[in-house]
């Protein structure tokens, strides 16, 4: 039987030597008297694991003097002193922590997860988190609600999110994506509608990467080309086009028009990409991929802790919505690194209620042992 428990099994994929430079270089723990940065760390991570949303709940646990505590190295919490970590701890802390986390599930990715594509295809996307107007006064959205937005991509290889952009909710996501995104040359971004500004599309082609999004109902073009396409499959034709409104010439060349009629719902789509090079097929397939990204989102509303924060202040719901993706990352390398079947959310419920058992990981997240529903010797006995 494993000496630790499965917490702690978890919070040794983060090396306390590596995350304590990051505190040194952040002065994380100045002027702290007894909640330093790693138990900071480890009670917000406790809290998605175990989907405690209460910081009495934390409390709870890491007050007593547990001996297994103190292994990990984390010392007592109290709930005002928690409360103010969450205030004022440097949010930058734990953007070091997830950019670790990504690098170690970036090697660990299993060659056969279902994805095959020559190059890196990301999904862009954005979600809403709703909060409280009247606690959270900074976080103004419309009709008198309030709202954070997490912006993030997905690599669609792995599943993996590859940054992370938190903004208030009125942030549009084409003004989020100019301001604080950048891709690297050849790859391939695919998104929605609501990014679809020619400014932003001209520059993503100038740096050398590629899209893959919907075209707008009103978007004015000339054909230049036309491609010869297979109806039997959807494909009602394949066009190098150019724009010809006023916005459309904020765009300088030439770009791909895929009309495709989905055979499954009937619905007709048509897609603009500068991906010349790929088989209309391909095009199609890689903006229903896009999908992949909804399913990330679902997964952090459902499984992971950002509906109910432990603050309300902005540092307080950045720190919240960065420990839920460290926690979904460290969740991917386990599965990875072992090479389990279950699912990410199957995953998350095993953790949740194994998380204080002394148990190998692989042992309670392994293959299931067969049984047989009838046992070949099993006699039927009859009265007489």
């Amino acid at each position: 039987m494993s000496q630790n428990t499965v917490f702690h099994q978890i919070v040794k994929l983060i090396p306390r030597s590596e995350f304590q430079s990051w505190v040194t270089m952040y002065d994380g723990d100045k002027g702290v008297r007894t909640l330093d940065c790693w138990t900071w760390f480890g009670s917000l991570l406790f809290s998605q694991l175990s989907r405690h949303d209460s910081i009495r709940a934390i409390e709870r646990v890491f007050c007593h003097d547990d001996r297994f505590i103190k292994k990990m190295g984390f010392s007592p919490v109290c709930r005002s002193t928690l409360a103010d970590a969450n205030r004022l701890r440097p949010i930058a802390i734990l953007e070091k922590v997830f950019a670790y986390s990504l690098n170690r599930a970036r090697t660990l990715i299993p060659r056969a997860n279902g994805f095959r594509f020559n190059g890196n295809v990301l999904a862009l996307d954005s979600t809403t988190i709703e909060l409280c107007l009247e606690l959270c006064p900074w976080a103004r959205f419309h009709h008198g609600k309030g709202a954070a937005k997490l912006h993030t991509a997905i690599d669609l290889a792995g599943d993996l999110p590859q940054f992370t952009v938190i903004t208030d909710g009125r942030v549009h996501d084409v003004k989020a994506a100019k301001k604080y995104l950048h891709f690297e040359p050849d790859t391939t971004v695919v998104f929605d509608r609501a990014y679809v500004d020619y400014a932003f599309l001209n520059d993503l082609n100038k740096q050398g990467v590629f899209f893959v999004t919907r075209m707008k109902s009103n978007c004015r073009f000339r054909v230049v080309e036309c491609r010869e396409t297979n109806r039997t499959r959807g494909h009602i034709c394949d066009q190098i086009i150019r724009l010809k409104s006023q916005r459309g010439q904020l765009y300088d060349d030439v770009l791909r028009r895929v009309s495709y009629n989905d055979p499954d719902t009937g619905k007709r789509l048509v897609f603009l990409t500068n991906r010349f090079d790929l088989a209309t097929q391909t095009i199609c397939d890689l903006y229903k991929a896009r999908w992949k990204v909804e399913l990330f989102f679902r997964t952090m509303k459902q499984h992971l802790r950002i509906k109910k924060f432990l603050g309300t202040s902005v540092n307080a719901v950045k720190a919240q919505i960065l420990a839920a993706l460290i926690t979904y990352l460290l969740v991917q390398m386990i599965r990875y690194s072992m090479k389990i079947r279950i699912s990410i959310p199957e995953t998350m419920a095993v953790l949740a209620t194994m998380l204080l058992l002394k148990e190998p990981l692989i042992r309670l997240l392994g293959d299931l042992p067969r049984t047989t529903r009838y046992p070949p010797d099993l006699q039927l006995l009859l009265p007489m």
